[in-house]
């Protein structure tokens, strides 16, 4: 079938992004703004068609700031013929408690407010608000609508779909409101409506392209794209495989590898590969790549232009620092898994390595084709398959376990109030900040600038970690040595709750009302601060209710009578995606790059958290229970009764307003010296290590062998005697091991060290790491070194200090540095068991000898 033609491109761009004035239930999905219509837009997506249909702005919303200057104090700006009016309004200014007059400067182009090219922006010509907003999403902030949930449009008119809401639903909500207060139930009653909504099954391709290379170790510039696109995939939710394939003569084509059911469509021409590839992602509402917004988009956009493509024609419109779909949704992975908060919160960390290989390893139990030479001498059946399996990995990503990271994604949509490709590219930071200026503008306040909330901001603590500003949670010391029957009692989602029940947010953490300054009652531990008690915080609201509604109803929920285990699985995704935000929620307030950052409320956050585990090690000390060591949220306490427990979990909630529950017992613990350093081993065998070096991802491995060895000694531990005993023979393993690497014993490839490359070699500059000495020394030899590539070295005695590990011999080993590590991983560990390394190294000239 002959590729279609750029006129027939456009035609159907065209159509696939032509207003609707009347949308069917859809989900709301994105959201943009059309430079050439000048006018803020809605992408739905409608699960029956499983298209995007578009609806453009029908209110005659304008871009806009705010400035405290009156109109008439703004001659200044008299011959900006983008200003398009002046408009006083009074605003609620929660910072002063105060309403206040704004001048709103309505103008006709997002570029009036953030300036182009050599014209300034109106932001840097006035004391703006509200002006680093982007436009889009002012649209939807005005709008008081929800991304991530369902609409309908009528006749022009955006409408909330009516989605019938179960009885015993309605009957669970109406028991947690039971539980809620006064003043967060409007908020808990609105949450459980918009997170409740369902999960659409989302068409969706995953893309990826391969580019010839001219020079091994060079990655072709997206920019210049001056290199020939000789494969693309497809891999679609609707069964689709494709591998898109520029004919080469002088190749061997190979045997085929791709599965039976994939195509393989071959070109003579690339821009007929092109042409073919754009229409069939207009197939697909979303497109999902893994660093597409670096690479896949940009250098298909740029490869179209050169081939004279019209740019109408192409389905890729390019950012600043993104590539989006013109005609719907792109989603870049790489950014996706990159986000710390996911990595952690959402996936516990489960994956180490930000490569496509690595997540996919860790996630999926899939790997990467691997190959050896450059990607351009591949055969064309290899290419066509390490093309496939990039994409398929991809795609399997987002499908995996029931479409869990697609329903994260629409989750943290509904919480944020931000289109998909926004909760895809940004991190847990901005989703905070969108929520709090969502707030703002229902409740019709300013969002305060930074000028004002540093003119507030007074500090009183002292930060014990060099470089934060304010001082943490506590850390109670250990007790060292081993530890039987310890149960870890850890308060729940800790900071929220604080934020909640303490009242915390920028406008009542020294607010401005004399009384509350005066009252002692309301100052905050150990700090020269007050809260307000006239007025609950916009922070202490949000937070405070998303906590609720995850605690009283979303589990009350996956606990009811009859409940399938489809609906488990829906209130899981729904209560994974607020653990995100709750446990990052602090962090937020505590980072200086905040929009909303006001150090008085990451100290007083810190200050409660402080004073709330201090008194419950008192009230625990009272009770005659031992605490072995404690943590900013958790203590450590031996053998307790289960009367013991449920005392003071009863006093906790009664007497802090905070709920402290049994995270973890432990058959016994084992401490060092060290804070945050011990080793915990459960009923069933299974080891924790906290803090301790062994289980870095790049540890060597016959080193981290060793390690695990070790740790399955202990795992057999189940008495004192026991203890005692593999105390000893932990011992001898590490001499033994110590032995072993001083007389160079150890294989090479169990002393490697495995780091990825990051970036192009050429692009470390100001250092070298050591990994990067390592792959120039590869690069040198005529390999091909590239981005996302492990380097494995091992470390020598050689003026670079290090040698690929092809590059190797035993007797280059430093094994100085060797044992520094193997000291440095066992350390922690021995501390705990009450020896030291030194006495694993000191050992008699005749035993190395006869060893």
């Amino acid at each position: 079938m002959d590729p279609p033609t750029p006129a027939q491109l456009i035609e159907r761009l065209s159509k696939l992004t032509e207003h609707s004035d009347d949308v069917p239930d859809s989900l709301l999905i994105g959201a943009g703004y059309d430079g050439q219509r000048k006018l803020a837009y809605l992408q739905f997506y409608d699960p029956q068609s499983q298209e995007i249909r578009f609806y453009y702005d029908r209110t005659g919303h304008k871009p806009y700031l705010y400035t405290r200057a009156a109109p008439e104090e703004l001659g200044h700006l008299r011959d900006r013929e983008d200003i398009l009016e002046y408009r006083v309004e009074e605003k609620l200014d929660l910072l002063n408690d105060t309403r206040a007059k704004f001048t709103k400067i309505i103008v006709d182009d997002p570029l009036a407010v953030s300036g182009s090219g050599n014209r300034k922006g109106l932001r840097d010509l006035v004391n703006a608000y509200e002006a680093d907003i982007t436009y889009y999403l002012n649209y939807i902030y005005d709008l008081g609508i929800h991304p991530g949930t369902f609409y309908r449009v009528e006749s022009g008119t955006v409408k909330p779909a009516a989605l019938e809401v179960p009885d015993d639903v309605r009957a669970s909500l109406a028991k947690a409101l039971e539980k809620v207060e006064q003043d967060f139930r409007r908020y808990v009653e609105e949450w459980a409506r918009v997170l409740s909504q369902p999960f659409p099954k989302v068409k969706r391709a995953a893309l990826d392209i391969e580019v010839f290379t001219e020079q091994m170790d060079r990655i072709p510039d997206p920019a210049r794209a001056d290199q020939k696109v000789i494969s693309a995939s497809l891999v679609g939710s609707d069964g689709a495989k494709r591998v898109y394939l520029l004919r080469r003569p002088e190749l061997e084509v190979g045997e085929r590898r791709l599965p039976p059911e994939a195509q393989e469509l071959i070109f003579d021409s690339e821009e007929e590969l092109l042409l073919a590839l754009f229409n069939d992602m207009m197939d697909y509402p979303v497109i999902v790549t893994f660093n597409g917004d670096d690479f896949d988009l940009p250098y298909l956009y740029h490869r179209a232009l050169k081939f004279g493509i019209p740019k109408d024609a192409v389905p890729i419109a390019l950012g600043r620092n993104e590539a989006h779909i013109r005609h719907g949704v792109h989603v870049d992975l790489y950014k996706v898994f990159n986000n710390r908060a996911i990595q952690g919160y959402a996936f516990n960390n489960r994956y180490s390595e930000h490569t496509l290989n690595g997540i996919a390893e860790a996630l999926l139990n899939m790997e990467k084709v691997e190959f050896e030479g450059s990607i351009s001498d591949l055969s064309s059946e290899m290419l066509a398959y390490y093309n496939y399996t990039d994409s398929e990995l991809t795609y399997r990503l987002t499908e995996f376990n029931n479409d869990l990271l697609m329903r994260l994604l629409m989750t943290i949509m509904r919480i944020a109030k931000m289109p998909m490709a926004d909760v895809a590219r940004t991190s847990v930071s901005n989703w905070i900040r969108s929520l709090l200026i969502f707030e703002h503008r229902r409740l019709g306040a300013i969002v305060p600038s930074k000028e004002d909330l540093e003119s507030r901001s007074v500090s009183y603590s002292k930060a014990v970690i060099k470089d934060k500003k304010y001082r943490g949670g506590l850390v109670i010391e250990p007790v060292p040595g081993v530890h039987f029957n310890v149960v870890v009692l850890d308060f729940a989602s800790l900071y929220p709750s604080i934020i909640k029940v303490y009242n915390i947010s920028y406008e009542t953490v020294r607010c401005p009302h004399e009384e509350c300054r005066r009252d002692p009652s309301l100052r905050v531990p150990d700090t020269e601060h007050w809260i307000c008690k006239k007025r609950r915080g916009i922070t202490s609201l949000l937070i405070g209710s998303l906590r609720d509604i995850r605690v009283d109803y979303f589990k009350a929920l996956s606990k009811r009578p009859g409940v399938t285990d489809e609906e488990k699985e829906f209130y899981s995704v729904i209560s994974q995606a607020l653990k995100v935000i709750l446990n990052a929620s602090y962090g937020v307030m505590g980072f200086e790059n905040f929009a909303l950052y006001y150090l008085p409320v990451a100290e007083a956050t810190t200050a409660y958290g402080r004073w709330a585990i201090t008194q419950t090690l008192n009230h625990a000390r009272e009770m005659g229970l031992e605490v072995v060591y404690g943590d900013t949220d958790s203590l450590f306490v031996r053998a307790p009764s289960d009367e013991q427990i449920r005392s003071l979990i009863g006093w906790a909630k009664e007497k802090l307003g905070i709920d402290l529950e049994v995270d973890k017992v432990f058959k016994y613990v084992a401490f060092s010296q060290r804070k945050k350093n011990y080793i915990g081993v459960y009923g069933n065998g299974h080891v924790e290590v906290k803090g301790l070096t062994g289980k870095k991802s790049n540890t060597p491995d016959y080193i981290k062998k060793v390690f695990y060895d070790v740790l399955n000694v202990l795992a057999s531990v189940n008495s004192e005697q026991d203890f005692e005993r593999a105390s000893s023979e932990i011992r001898k393993m590490i001499r033994q091991a110590y032995l072993e690497i001083k007389n160079r014993k150890v294989p090479l490839d169990g002393l490697a060290f495995r780091v990825m490359l990051s970036k192009s070699i050429d692009q470390y500059k100001d250092t070298t790491p050591q990994h990067v000495k390592a792959a120039r020394l590869l690069r040198n030899s005529g390999k091909d070194v590239k981005p996302g590539d492990i380097i494995s070295y091992v470390k020598t005695t050689s003026a670079m200090g290090v040698k690929p590990i092809s590059m190797a011999r035993p007797e280059d080993i430093d094994v100085d540095k060797y044992v520094e590590y193997l000291r440095s991983t066992f350390d922690q560990l021995l501390d705990a068991l009450g020896y030291s390394f030194e006495e694993i190294m000191g050992i008699t000239s005749i035993e190395e000898f006869f060893f």
